[in-house]
């Protein structure tokens, strides 16, 4: 089976976005892929913000024989990702910035909201209907 690397157009009209995918070389250009690596946004100001990638999953599938079409293999070219070579210092390193922060913000949120949910229920308060606490037959 041939794996390629190419785009799948999930955009609106007149609004393009694509998503870095690997596919059977039979699949149709917006079919199922095997696996979603990245995406493409056209309309992004510079190319760290136009191409996101999971650069370790990209050199895995070049490593497997997956060949990239013209358009992707010039994204990785321009990124500096090579078939056989670790991946560039500071490569995505503004993705995964962004995506760690966003992380931690989660957890803080989620931690708070715990807390804040714990410290305003009353001591007598009633289970709610469903957590499997009551008795009786079910109907």
């Amino acid at each position: 089976m041939a794996v390629k690397l190419r785009l799948k157009r999930i955009g609106r009209r007149n609004r393009p976005f694509f998503r870095i995918c690997v596919f059977d070389s039979r699949t149709r250009r917006d079919g199922a892929p095997i696996e979603e690596l990245g995406a493409y946004d056209p309309y992004a100001e510079t190319l760290e913000d136009k191409v996101t990638l999971n650069g370790e999953r990209v050199l895995y599938w070049l490593g497997v024989g997956a060949q990239p079409s013209e358009t992707v293999g010039s994204f990785l070219r321009r990124l500096g990702v090579r078939k056989g070579q670790p991946l560039p210092e500071g490569f995505m390193a503004k993705a995964a910035e962004a995506a760690a922060t966003e992380l931690a913000a989660d957890a803080d949120a989620g931690a708070d909201a715990g807390a804040e949910a714990t410290a305003d229920a009353p001591a007598d308060a009633v289970p709610a209907a469903g957590d499997g606490s009551e008795t009786g037959s079910a109907t």
